[in-house]
């Protein structure tokens, strides 16, 4: 066999169906071979038990007979069943032979020992020494069992010898190991070809969807494989393998809507970017301050979505760690709301931020502020609000806003990545879907949880980060825990 074959062979034998028909054929006829061999023994020590019992049975009949009758009379009587498979000895004290059946006739005594009367010596050729003889007529050569009874009477004193063949026991075992010889095999071989096409017919479902899967490609996302009714594990398999086909569309979907939006994105600012220093190249004698800072504001933008695209690379990627330390909350905040002051024409109050200290990295938490002030600042209508308070050893931080506030049925969407609500709003003010995704990875890693609410009767959103507490700032607000829908 070649390099190819043998590659072939090993290849079926790692075969699920391979694997299942070699292990139950081996099982089947490791259990049929152990059964056999039991069923062998129980058979053959049962006819040997009931061929003694009719040597003794038959050896009492002819004792009875010698005591009443003595040898003579034994001489007239015949012996029971002594044509063929039955030999009868009378022997003296001495183990001369006194008198025998035909089968037996003129040959020395069966056994060498004689047993005191009343006595029972049962043997055979395997278990007494029992002296070879050639003529005894017995068909089964030497297998056959004695039973010795002592015999003390006035006409008769010695002991009676009874040899029972055991040829009709050898034989009916004979048989019984050829069928078994013969069953045993075909039995375990039988068992392996069903397994085989039980295997077959249970895994076709699976041969189905590999060979559906193996047909698609990064443009046939949209298709499915087929479920089967039965909800066995290859049904469970099949709409587990749908909804990853699911998912890969909607991240697919996700991608390519980012790569619309960043090329938007990325486009505009830099069609602009290239027109204003084409301007400021020819004419360099003009260039100000003012000029200047529309460019600047533009690398900026790009500069901001080029960090959140790393950012969630890195957390996709298991390589974003945070600095651990001691966190000011409420510095962070009033830094951000005096940036929105310098950029936003909304009103930004922080009346209620109070002192509170958090353990945390200091950039992520501030990049966390940040991107929840900007997405209040960009829907407000008139006003962002901060609060920073303790509540029950957690810090939470609460941004509102009065702009048109988060439908219910979004409320868990909009921290998806690449998620905007407004599709048709226009991308130079808005974002490409990530600020509020990175929050949520923000506030996850730090132990916490975010979520959006109605800011109250006037309408709009509120934000709400909350997490573990640091050590507490003398002074600090400490509210209550309650249920994050029963806060103020």
């Amino acid at each position: 066999m070649g390099e190819a074959g043998r590659a072939r062979l090993w290849r079926w034998l790692g075969a699920v169906r391979a694997r299942a028909s070699i292990v139950s054929v081996l099982a089947v006829g490791g259990a049929l071979a152990a059964t056999s061999f039991s069923v062998l023994a129980l058979l053959r020590g049962s006819l040997d038990r009931s061929d003694t019992n009719t040597a003794r049975s038959e050896a009492m009949i002819v004792a009875s007979i010698a005591s009443t009758r003595g040898t003579q009379g034994i001489l007239h009587h015949p012996f029971p069943n002594s044509i063929e498979e039955m030999a009868v000895q009378l022997v003296d004290l001495r183990g001369a032979v006194l008198t025998s059946s035909r089968n037996v006739e003129g040959e020395p005594a069966m056994v060498t020992s004689v047993p005191a009367s009343g006595h029972f010596v049962v043997s055979s050729d395997v278990l007494l020494r029992v002296r070879r003889f050639t003529d005894i007529n017995l068909h089964l050569d030497n297998r056959f069992v004695v039973a010795a009874l002592g015999v003390r009477a006035p006409l008769f004193s010695g002991a009676v010898l009874v040899a029972y063949s055991l040829g009709a026991a050898d034989h009916a075992v004979d048989i019984v190991e050829v069928v078994l010889a013969i069953a045993a095999p075909a039995l375990s071989l039988l068992v392996g070809a069903l397994v085989w096409w039980l295997t077959g017919w249970a895994l076709r479902p699976v041969e189905v969807v590999r060979s559906e899967v193996e047909r698609y490609s990064a443009t046939d996302l949209a298709r499915r494989v087929p479920e089967p009714r039965v909800r066995d594990e290859v049904g469970r398999l099949a709409r587990t393998m749908n909804d990853m086909l699911g998912r890969l569309e909607a991240a697919s979907a996700r991608q390519r809507r980012l790569l619309s939006d960043v090329s938007h994105e990325l486009r505009n600012p830099l069609a602009a970017l290239r027109a204003q220093l084409e301007v400021m190249a020819e004419h360099p004698s003009d260039i100000t301050a003012s000029l200047l800072a529309h460019p600047l504001a533009d690398v900026d933008r790009m500069s901001r979505m080029v960090d959140d695209l790393l950012t969630l690379a890195r957390i996709d990627e298991g390589a974003w760690h945070l600095r651990m330390s001691e966190v000011d909350m409420d510095e962070i905040v009033l830094f951000h709301a005096d940036r929105l002051r310098l950029v936003c024409a909304v009103e930004v109050s922080v009346r209620g931020v109070s002192a509170a200290r958090v353990v945390g990295d200091e950039a992520q938490l501030s990049r966390m502020v940040a991107n929840l002030a900007d997405n209040a600042a960009r829907y407000a209508a008139s006003i962002v609000e901060f609060a920073v308070s303790i509540v029950a050893g957690n810090c939470e931080l609460r941004v509102r806003d009065d702009g048109p506030g988060v439908p219910p049925d979004e409320r868990e969407r909009i921290f998806g990545r690449f998620v905007r609500l407004d599709e048709s709003r226009p991308l130079e003010g808005g974002g490409a879907g990530l600020g509020l995704s990175i929050v949520k990875e923000i506030v996850s890693a730090h132990g916490g949880d975010v979520w959006v609410e109605d800011a109250g009767p006037g309408g709009g959103a509120c934000f709400r980060a909350r997490f573990p507490a640091g050590a507490r700032t003398p002074g600090a607000i400490v509210i209550p825990d309650v249920a994050p829908s029963q806060l103020p």
